[in-house]
């Protein structure tokens, strides 16, 4: 009789320990059946193949597709000279750049102009609900006229425009170099022609698990004369872009999850139902680490450790899966 109920005991015991496991693998299977990922590298690369002189201040061009992703037209900026029309064919070239260089002079320290942050060219990436992505770097051929521009460099929005992007050339050209503050220059006065070898590098958090869109501005300046040009061809931007699958983020009508990376307390969620919410979090181990209700269209995960995380949604009998990044 003590054996026997020693055995059912150890039988009892045993039975809890599988469910317990099965109920975490059931946990991790639910999470990968409804958070399915595709990751994708991809360059995406503007020829500017529709550009001529009557096709105005907007690349007419067809633009690169990527799935997960949304790219925008190149436009051509200058507030106090609105440009019209392209100044040549196939390629993104207009005049009215900032003034600064003087012919035949080709010593960078001479050059007298600065940027100005009203002359531009500007491309924005958008990317569709359910996608993140990374940006590792921009390549593009630049060009001038005679009385062109001899500098140039490239920001984005990520900080506002406020910086020049890493410049380097590659590969090395040696009608072309990188001055103090990532400035392009173009070496020789004389040589107008396309060069290759015009380099961003994108790194670090801003380019990392991005959610929203970004804007790159090119800018050119220290032109010679007025009806001077800068150009730009082949403009390539590369990176890589995760997109879960669509049945997992289109079972909520209208939903946002924001910010997202999270650096903060407070996660953000919205419907077009606007209805009453709940959320359960889960690490990436398929541990439930946050289980609440959304109070204002807000979820406290001040306890959550930053790393990556799986949030399940539920709204009126619908649920949707949003994977989120803390950092």
């Amino acid at each position: 009789h003590f054996i026997s109920n020693k055995f059912n005991l150890f039988l009892s015991l045993y039975s809890i320990l599988i469910h317990m496991k099965m109920k975490k693998l059931y946990t991790l299977l639910f999470i990968a059946l409804t958070s399915v990922s595709f990751a994708q590298v991809f360059t995406g690369t503007y020829d500017f193949a529709s550009v001529t002189t009557t096709s105005g201040a907007t690349d007419p061009s067809p633009v690169p597709t990527v799935a997960g992703l949304t790219f925008g037209s190149f436009t051509a900026v200058n507030t106090t000279t609105p440009p019209t029309n392209s100044s040549a064919t196939t390629r993104f070239s207009f005049v009215n750049q900032p003034l600064g260089a003087t012919n035949a002079d080709n010593v960078y320290a001479n050059l007298t102009g600065s940027l100005d942050a009203n002359v531009y060219f500007q491309v924005t990436i958008t990317p569709l609900a359910g996608t993140t992505y990374n940006l590792t770097g921009i390549t593009f051929r630049q060009q001038r006229s005679g009385t062109g521009v001899r500098t140039y460099a490239v920001r984005s929005s990520a900080d506002g425009f406020a910086a020049n992007l890493p410049a380097s050339i590659n590969p090395a050209n040696t009608e072309l170099s990188v001055e103090s503050g990532n400035v392009f220059f173009r070496v020789l006065d004389a040589t107008t022609t396309g060069q290759n070898g015009s380099t961003i590098t994108l790194s670090g958090p801003s380019f990392t698990g991005l959610t929203t869109p970004v804007t790159f501005r090119f800018y050119g300046w220290n032109a010679e004369a007025a009806g001077g040009t800068f150009s730009i061809d082949d403009v390539a931007i590369s990176g890589e872009v995760t997109t879960l699958s669509s049945s997992s983020f289109n079972a909520i009508d209208g939903l946002t999850m924001y910010p997202n990376p999270l650096k903060g307390n407070t996660l953000y969620l919205t419907s077009t139902a606007n209805a009453e919410m709940s959320v359960q979090i889960f690490d990436i181990v398929g541990k439930e680490v946050v289980k609440s209700n959304v109070m204002n269209n807000t979820v406290n995960v001040s306890g959550l450790n930053a790393g990556v995380y799986i949030v399940k949604i539920t709204e009126e009998g619908k649920t949707a899966t949003r994977k989120l990044v803390i950092q």
